[in-house]
């Protein structure tokens, strides 16, 4: 069994000026490619003529450790943007973190340490906290303006009206940039639902577990679930997805300000309140759920990390398994792959599985992601030339490379969508609560893990498991309470 580590690989990529006809040079054959716009020479939005070289240290988070593609597609991005902006040279630094846990605790820690990197990845609830504390650049003059790496519109005009709900905070600001689209896909294995028989593709819980059912009398392990730790992502989503399927018709009560989207001081509200309470139903009720679902997962699945699903997978050892569309280019790009692959949507619950499911996919994706941020301590003189970096990553031309090169979802409405990618288009309704996710409370994340491994394997019964973590939930939500000033009484800082 392999453990993912965090590793970093520090990647300098400079551009050169070599002199004033360089410059010239440059300038001219920043306008020469229409389809990923014009940077300014400076790397300043908006700033024109000749000045000195910008420096730029940025942070990419990678999809995975030591993919020389993916970093392959980044020193490629950031040649191709020293080529139109000759006058910045940046520095590229490409790490791969263990687990959301472990990315928020290095964001944290090079914030409050005044160590940040002038771009860094980050997520999108983190981001608007960070900005509250007076950490992050605000970014919203910037989504109002015209992007000349987007034929002249604005961030506000290309990016879905769903995404800019999620990145806008309840103070009606912009804190990152997000460069794609998550999306949450189960990848089968077309040959082995053959030998099962399987005609079609499963769209509600129960087809789900007959077709699995049927993998299993054919001999075949249905699906291949790692859960070793958070990082392995499985267990979280499934909860998260399930979880939102049995109380989308309580939106209502905890979306106070009405955004179409539960934010985290909502949140804090909601479990403060009772209104959240995952020890009473239908919370407490999807557990016994997945715990049914598990009878047709790879043995000794605990002990199974994301790495080794992939490699089983791989193998034709199990029919399916769970992945993004970043995370699925490993198996679709792998020559051990004998066989024919496919994605489909995590199958829904309807009233035959519980009284309150509503019936219809609830996806986890869709949600920005690889969203970019600057710190506040940034020098001032670089702040322009960060920006147009983020704009350029955000080119019709950029999220097309990322998306054919990446497998990542282009997070504006003017790229294309690659035919491979198609599987992940978003098709059902957003997630709203995001309750056991990670960019909401770390702790939860962690400790549902941990509880969810006793009790799949059964050595913690469900009551005792969500009273722990429900305990878990309500320190966290004092934590929030304590940091932000939040109360009934100013009604948690919602406006």
């Amino acid at each position: 069994m392999r453990t993912l580590q965090s590793k970093s690989k520090i990647l300098r990529l400079t551009a050169v000026i070599a002199g004033i006809a360089m410059l010239g040079a440059g300038c001219s054959s920043s306008g020469s490619d229409s389809s990923a716009g014009t940077g300014s020479s400076s790397g300043g939005t908006g700033s024109t003529g000749a000045a000195a070289k910008t420096e730029l240290n940025v942070m990419i988070m990678t999809e995975a450790n030591g993919d020389q593609t993916e970093a392959k597609v980044w020193e490629d991005t950031v040649k191709l943007y020293g080529e139109k902006n000759p006058n910045v040279k940046i520095n590229l630094q490409l790490q791969n973190f263990g687990g959301v846990e472990q990315h928020r605790t290095w964001v944290t820690t090079q914030l409050i340490g005044g160590n940040a990197p002038d771009i860094f990845t980050t997520r999108y609830i983190w981001d608007q906290e960070d900005l509250k504390k007076g950490l992050l650049v605000d970014l919203t003059p910037y989504y109002s303006k015209k992007n000349p790496y987007l034929d002249n519109k604005s961030w506000e005009e290309v990016f879905p009206k769903s995404m800019l709900t999620r990145l806008i905070g309840d103070g009606k600001s912009y804190a990152s940039v997000p460069t794609n689209v998550d999306s949450v896909r189960i990848l089968y294995n077309k040959d082995l639902f053959a030998k099962a028989g399987i005609q079609n593709i499963p769209k509600t819980w129960n087809e789900f577990l007959d077709a699995q059912e049927k993998l299993k009398k054919a001999g075949i392990t249905p699906f291949g679930f790692p859960n070793t730790k958070p990082g392995d992502y499985n267990y979280s989503w499934t909860t998260r997805i399930l979880t939102e399927e049995l109380i989308a018709n309580q939106y209502d009560q905890m979306d106070v300000n009405k955004s179409g989207f539960i934010e985290v001081n909502e949140y804090a509200r909601a479990v403060d309140q009772g209104l959240v309470d995952i020890t009473k139903s239908p919370y407490k009720d999807v557990f016994p759920i997945i715990k049914n679902w598990s009878q047709y997962w790879a043995k000794g699945f605990n002990g199974i990390d994301f790495d080794t699903s992939t490699d089983m997978f791989l193998r034709g050892d199990v029919a399916m398994i769970m992945r993004t569309s970043g995370q699925s280019k490993v198996v679709y790009e792998s020559s051990a792959r004998k066989f024919e692959v496919a994605a489909f949507p995590l199958p829904y619950l309807t009233k035959e599985n519980h009284p309150d499911a509503v019936g219809k996919l609830m996806e986890i994706g869709g949600v920005p992601a690889g969203n970019m941020a600057i710190p506040k301590t940034i020098k001032p003189e670089k702040l322009d030339a960060a920006v147009d970096f983020m704009a350029f990553l955000t080119s019709p031309k950029i999220q097309g490379m990322h998306a054919d090169k990446l497998y990542r979802n282009p997070a504006t409405s003017t790229a294309d969508l690659p035919d491979k990618l198609k599987g992940f288009l978003f098709t059902g309704d957003p997630m709203k609560l995001n309750i056991y996710g990670g960019e909401v409370d770390k702790n939860v994340t962690e400790n549902n893990q941990k509880l969810g491994q006793l009790y799949l394997e059964g050595s913690l019964q469900v009551d005792k498991y969500l009273t722990d973590l429900k305990r878990v939930m309500v320190d966290g939500v004092k934590q929030k309470k304590d940091e932000n000033k939040w109360s009934a009484e100013n009604n948690y800082g919602i406006k």
